[in-house]
């Protein structure tokens, strides 16, 4: 789920599994981990008295399969236009094929959007005596850099300015910034402050960029980068005319170094770093040199991806109910450990998965068309369906209804009582319409008891059909300690709630997709 009401867009206002069913996609970001041991997860649930054939088809074990796939180290995190991204638009294109779905994009399986990229040039690095470090770095730059330094490391402390020499002109400054502090919006947004400080301060003694140097990668330090940096395989990108460049204002580039590359560079410098991340600096080394290359370049040759196809209907298949899920996530941390995103939004591209399954696979067409939209750019402003929306490779006007699914992995349960979820609109809300009233409905019989997730109405990829007028219906747990932390992990996932939330998804998709009319705008109500 999009973070842009939280996370990213506080930021923003500061300092400015073995694939099932599919081929094994290529090695760049689609290797497979060794698959691990995973405990028995029981039979699947019997489906509610008068569910459909199909609703037997979706099964924990096949969600556990998709998800532990498109959650592993090997995805890195599945940044948009990054390899693992690639790698998961074939895996799903690769899966709906096998099901018999039709490419229903604009070159076959794929619908492809422009991006605006700030790239990191793989010239960029940092070298002395017989090392070189070229990954695992981040670069804070603002717009197209090139910087060519040679000559003597200057030790800076940790940027402030009492600890900043004069004189750096033509010399590679180095800076320790600690290993303490926590995580959270507050931290990222002290993070951000220090890179920015950093950098004016080694700017007002003539420095032409700097090297900093991470004592801790898991605190906000490391976190705020993914955001605000530019990383091997993660540029910046642009999407329209609007925003989505998050990188800092800074005065001048700064490349930064993981936890253990930073010790080394220190320790080349004559700065140990004790177990702690207490530094003693009594003896820097004054004769230790290297060199710096930092090239950043813009372009616009960014390219999006969503995958769409389509389970023609019977009797009224020229309409089409759409189900949509976002694959992509924000990536991997400087350290290398990635944001797998299994809860957001692994969990939901599974269910989407199952569901082309079983309406493929487990009985009678619907009357109406069935289109499954994977798309990418969500987390970084909806770009994917908003591209969709505008671009649709499905009559706009033919489309009754989204169903939306982000984040059904992590439903909560209080010992036997109902899994809770969060659907919106809500009764409360002014779009609150048939679809979901029928869904509060149904869930009853999944164990399933809902409350207002309004607070998501436009954080997810709904809202992009809602603008132009098509009804909605999103299904999602909300966030939680691991949202958007690398402990969103696979083995976090509660897969018989899965099973359940994405048989109850679709089922309301399967009757609106087979009823009479088409639903209706309810508007708010006094209760569900």
């Amino acid at each position: 789920m999009s973070a842009r009401r939280t996370l990213a867009a506080v930021l923003l206002g500061a300092a400015v599994l073995v694939a099932q069913g599919a081929g094994t996609p290529p090695a760049a970001g689609g290797a497979t981990a060794a698959t691990p041991t995973l405990p028995d997860l029981g039979a699947p649930a019997a489906p509610p008295d008068g569910a459909p054939p199909h609703v037997g088809r979706i099964d924990r074990a096949g969600l556990r399969t998709h998800a532990y796939w498109l959650a592993d180290d090997a995805r890195a995190g599945r940044y948009t236009t990054s390899a693992g991204q690639q790698a998961t638009a074939k895996y799903v294109a690769d899966h709906w094929k096998k099901l018999g779905l039709k490419p229903l994009g604009d070159k076959g399986w794929l619908q492809s959007y422009p991006l605006r990229r700030t790239v990191l040039d793989a010239a960029t690095a940092v070298a002395f005596g017989a090392g070189k470090f070229d990954r695992d770095l981040a670069v804070l730059a603002t717009g197209e850099t090139k910087v060519a330094l040679a000559g003597k490391f200057v030790y800076c402390g940790n940027g402030a300015a009492a600890s900043v020499p004069p004189g750096l002109a033509g010399r590679i400054p180095v800076v320790a910034l600690g290993a303490g502090g926590g995580s959270g919006v507050g931290n990222d947004l002290q993070a951000v402050q220090r890179f920015v400080d950093v950098s004016e301060q080694l700017h007002k003694q003539g420095a032409t960029a700097g090297v900093v140097c991470l004592l801790g990668d898991k605190t906000s330090l490391g976190n705020t980068l993914n955001y605000r940096a530019l990383l091997p395989d993660h540029p910046q990108l642009r999407y329209g005319s609007g925003g989505g460049d998050r990188g800092l204002r800074v005065k001048l580039p700064l490349l930064v170094l993981s936890a253990a590359q930073g010790r080394s560079l220190l320790a080349h410098c004559g700065v140990t770093v004790g177990d702690d991340g207490a530094i003693d600096a009594a003896k820097p080394n004054d004769k230790a040199a290297g060199k710096l290359s930092i090239v950043v370049k813009e372009d616009d040759k960014g390219v999006g991806s969503n995958v769409v196809g389509v389970l023609e209907g019977t009797t009224k298949k020229a309409e089409a109910v759409v189900f949509s899920a976002h694959h992509d996530h924000v990536g991997r941390r400087l350290d290398g450990d990635a944001f797998n995103g299994a809860d957001d939004n692994a969990s939901g591209t599974a269910g989407l998965l199952e569901i082309a399954e079983a309406f493929a696979l487990g009985g009678p067409r619907p009357a109406r068309s069935i289109v499954f939209l994977s798309v990418s750019g969500e987390e970084l402003g909806l770009w994917g369906s908003d591209w969709f929306a505008a671009h649709p490779t499905w009559p706009l006007d033919k489309i009754v209804a989204n169903v939306n699914i982000d984040m059904i992995g992590r439903a909560g349960r209080d010992g036997d009582g109902p899994i809770t979820m969060q659907v919106t609109p809500s009764h409360q809300h002014e779009k609150y319409s048939s679809i979901v009233r029928d869904a509060v409905a149904l869930a009853k019989g999944f164990g399933i008891a809902f409350t207002s997730g309004d607070t998501y109405y436009e954080r997810s990829d709904h809202y992009n059909f809602a603008k132009v007028g098509v009804p909605v219906v999103f299904f999602c747990d909300g966030e939680h300690p691991d949202y958007h932390q690398v402990t969103d992990t696979a083995d976090r996932l509660s897969y018989d709630r899965m099973e359940a939330v994405a048989r109850l998804a679709f089922w309301t998709g399967w009757n609106v997709a087979n009823d009479k009319g088409k639903p209706t705008t309810l508007g708010p109500q006094p209760g569900w």
